[in-house]
C-alpha cells in the first residue's frame, strides 16, 4: 500500500482527497498479495489520536465535483448498502480471509462512483456514508486476517469518508471509532482503545441514546476493566444497558450488537476483573453462558470467541473440565472460520492453561489447541 495521506490537515479531509486516497489504497492493495510486507504504518498513542481528532473539530467537507456525466440516485446507494450487508454477513459467518479481496474491489468501484457520478447533495452525503460503511467492512476483514496496519488505514479512510458525509455520517463514524478501538484492544493497547472509544462517545453525544451508544459504552467498560478501574466499569455498563433498551431505528452496521453480544461482553468484563477473584470468574461464566444461548447460529466467528472466553473463565474459576469442554467447542467452530484473531485468542487461552499444574483436563485442552493450530 502507498500509505494514508497526511492526517490532521483540513485539505486531507476534503471529499476529493478522501476519494483519491481510497482509490489509490484499494488499487495498490489489489496489485499485491497477502504475503507482501505492508508499507502501511500502524499508528499508536498520541499519533493515532491525532489521526482521528479532525473528525471532531473540522467543519463538514464539500463534496467532490464529478468528472463525468451520469446521475446517481438513492436507489443506487441502497444497492451499495445491500451489497455491503451481504459482505458483512459473510465476514460474521466465515471470517475475513475468504472475502477480503472482493470487498476491497467493491470499495474501489463504489468510491469511483463518488468521483464520477452526478448527485444531489443529499444523495452525495448518503453515498459517502455508504463508502464509509464499506471501508469499515474492508478494514475489519483486513484486521481479521492479521494485517493490522492496512486495516487501520482502511478504518481511518472510512472515518474521513464519514466526515465528508456531514451530519449523516456521525453514526457510521462512531462505528469506525469502535472498530479502531477494538483493533487497539486486540493488540493490547488498552489506553489507545479507551481514547478512541471516548472520542466516539464524545463525537456522537448529540445523537439519541441508541445501539451505537451501547456498543461504545460496553467497549469502554471492557477497557476500564483491563485498566483495573472497576467503578468505571459499572458506570459504563449502566450506560450501555440503558442505551440497548432504546427504541430507535437500528442501522445494519450495528445490528450485530444485540442482547447476546451485550451479555457476553459484560461477562468478559467480569472475566478480566477475575484474575484474582474467583467469585467474579463464576459471574463471568454465568454472563458468557447467558449470551451464548442467545447468539444466532450463523454468527460462527462470534460463537467461537464466546467459547474461548468461556474456557478462560473456567480456568480462572479452577473448573478445568469445563475449560476443556469449552475449548473443544471453540475448536469445532474454529474449523469453519478463516480468522487469525481466533488463532490469537486460542494462543492466549493456551498460555493460561499452561500455568495450570496437575490437571489432566487442562492438558487435554492444550493438546486440542496444539493439534488444531499446528501448521
Amino acid at each position: 500500500m502507498t500509505g494514508r495521506p497526511a492526517v490532521g490537515i483540513a485539505s486531507a479531509w476534503s471529499g476529493a482527497a478522501v476519494v483519491a486516497a481510497i482509490i489509490d489504497t484499494t488499487r495498490s492493495d489489489a496489485m499485491t498479495d497477502d504475503t507482501t510486507p505492508s508499507r502501511a504504518r500502524l499508528l499508536a498513542g498520541p499519533e493515532l489520536l491525532a489521526a482521528v481528532q479532525p473528525w471532531l473539530h473540522l467543519p463538514d467537507a464539500e463534496l467532490p465535483n464529478p468528472t463525468r456525466p451520469g446521475r446517481l440516485g438513492i436507489s443506487d446507494v441502497q444497492r451499495i448498502r445491500a451489497t455491503t450487508d451481504a459482505f458483512r454477513t459473510l465476514d460474521n459467518a466465515h471470517g475475513g480471509g475468504l472475502s477480503r479481496r472482493a470487498v476491497v474491489g467493491q470499495l474501489h468501484d463504489v468510491t469511483e462512483l463518488a468521483k464520477q457520478g452526478r448527485v444531489s447533495d443529499k444523495v452525495g452525503r448518503e453515498l459517502f456514508v455508504a463508502v464509509a460503511d464499506l471501508a469499515s467492512v474492508a478494514g475489519w476483514m483486513t484486521h481479521d486476517t492479521g494485517r493490522h496496519a492496512e486495516a487501520q488505514e482502511y478504518l481511518l479512510l472510512g472515518l474521513q469518508a464519514a466526515k465528508a458525509a456531514g451530519p449523516a455520517g456521525a453514526g457510521i463514524a462512531g462505528h469506525l471509532l469502535n472498530c479502531l478501538a477494538r483493533q487497539a484492544n486486540h493488540l493490547g493497547r488498552t489506553a489507545d482503545a479507551l481514547d478512541l472509544v471516548q472520542a466516539g462517545l464524545y463525537g456522537t453525544r448529540k445523537r439519541p441514546a441508541d445501539r451505537l451508544r451501547a456498543v461504545l459504552a460496553t467497549l469502554e467498560a471492557r477497557c476500564h476493566a483491563t485498566l483495573g478501574d472497576l467503578p468505571a466499569v459499572e458506570r459504563s455498563i449502566a450506560v450501555a444497558e440503558h442505551a440497548l433498551d432504546s427504541d430507535t431505528e437500528i442501522p445494519t452496521w450495528v445490528e450485530w450488537f444485540d442482547q447476546a453480544e451485550y451479555e457476553v461482553t459484560v461477562g468478559v468484563c467480569e472475566l478480566i476483573a477475575a484474575e484474582h477473584d474467583i467469585d467474579r470468574a463464576r459471574r463471568a461464566i454465568t454472563g458468557i453462558q447467558s449470551g451464548t444461548v442467545l447468539r444466532p447460529v450463523e454468527r460462527t466467528r462470534s460463537r467461537a470467541f464466546d467459547q474461548i472466553a468461556l474456557a478462560r473463565a473456567y480456568v480462572r474459576a479452577r473448573e478445568f473440565d469445563g475449560a476443556d469442554t469449552a475449548t473443544a467447542a471453540a475448536l469445532h467452530l474454529f474449523g469453519h472460520v478463516n480468522s487469525t484473531r481466533i488463532t490469537d485468542r486460542l494462543h492466549e487461552l493456551d498460555e493460561e492453561l499452561a500455568a495450570v499444574q496437575g490437571s489432566s483436563a487442562a492438558r487435554s485442552a492444550r493438546d486440542r489447541i496444539s493439534s488444531a493450530t499446528a501448521s
